[in-house]
């Protein structure tokens, strides 16, 4: 609940990409759960969650798994081969939101 994650604002345009700013996650599911109550509404817009190393943020113990299981559709991840073997960096993000 204390890690910070970054928010996109989807209601909100700046130079054709979505204003973001950091939110406690616990604060970010608090506003998700009472936009649904609000029927899908608020006066903060349209939150998202959007690009958030989870598997570099530090939350998940480093037991050699991964954090979750690509798709296999989606398997053939060419981009974080060549990451994972360089150890550099890593494109792996979740995002999550409301609908709309």
């Amino acid at each position: 609940g204390e890690a910070v994650v970054p928010v996109a604002n989807c209601d909100v345009k700046e130079y054709n990409s979505n204003p973001k700013e950091q939110l406690p996650f616990k604060e970010y599911v608090e506003y998700w759960r009472e936009y649904i109550r609000n029927g899908y509404r608020s006066s903060r817009g349209c939150l998202y969650l959007k690009d958030w190393h989870l598997s570099r943020s530090g939350l998940i113990p480093n037991s050699g798994n991964d954090v979750y299981t690509t798709p296999v559709y989606f398997s053939s991840d060419w981009l974080n081969e060549y990451w994972d073997a360089v150890a550099v960096d890593d494109f792996r993000f979740v995002y999550m939101g409301p609908k709309g």
